[in-house]
């Protein structure tokens, strides 16, 4: 592949790269609330996707249980302190070690209360300063590998329809609509300069009287 070859491939990957990017960003968006109001609707938390009819993958709404976090760090600190001396690091501040911390508080979301039970002592702990709070909802997308090859072969063969947004459909790109259409003409255009300025070295431009002062402008010189 030509050096121009690549510059014209990257043109066309980065916008189509940044135009998809935005396009993908609303559609999660706009699935995201779908599947969030169809859950207060009907209890639907997960969907079937399709192309043509058969089934490619899911998309689902995932709600996170809620997690242990440190909501009074003095309290909590002075807790680990009382109990567990060795898990507090001394430097100007005194403060739990980022290890043991993480540790109590995997522990407290997975019992789902600040309780927690001592592995070596039994002892069960209320852990002061620490809450259970609630998590975002968030949707998890599953399309197996064959689903994908199904969503890259629709998409070439223009099957696809309304599921892509016009500015990234095969149709527009090839009709050029857009910036990819921009990217197109330019490159011609520098590739027609490109095929003169090679004719002009073949007819001997080089042995030109300017050939000299034409190099320093194209460097930066004075005019």
């Amino acid at each position: 592949m030509s050096l121009k070859d690549t510059a014209r491939t990257v043109a066309a990957l980065d916008t189509l790269h940044k135009t998809i990017g935005d396009a993908l960003k609303t559609g999660k968006q706009e699935l995201e609330a779908g599947l969030k109001a169809a859950k207060a609707e009907t209890g639907t938390q997960k969907i079937s996707i399709d192309v043509d009819g058969e089934d490619i993958g899911s998309v689902s709404l995932v709600q996170p249980k809620a997690a242990a976090a440190v909501t009074d760090a003095d309290a909590f600190t002075a807790w680990v302190m009382a109990n567990y001396g060795s898990e507090i690091t001394r430097r100007f501040v005194t403060e739990v070690k980022p290890g043991f911390q993480k540790k109590i508080l995997d522990a407290l979301t997975a019992a789902g209360v600040a309780e927690w039970a001592d592995p070596e002592t039994g002892v069960i702990h209320e852990v002061p300063g620490v809450s259970m709070q609630g998590r975002a909802a968030y949707t998890r997308l599953t399309v197996p590998d064959a689903g994908k090859q199904a969503i890259a072969q629709a998409w070439r063969d223009g099957r696809l329809g309304a599921a892509v947004p016009a500015a990234v459909a095969p149709a527009a790109i090839e009709s050029g609509d857009g910036e990819a259409e921009k990217l197109r003409q330019r490159v011609a255009e520098l590739e027609k300069r490109d095929a003169w300025l090679s004719a002009l070295e073949a007819a001997g431009v080089d042995n030109w009287e300017g050939w000299d002062h034409a190099v320093e402008l194209s460097e930066g010189g004075a005019a």
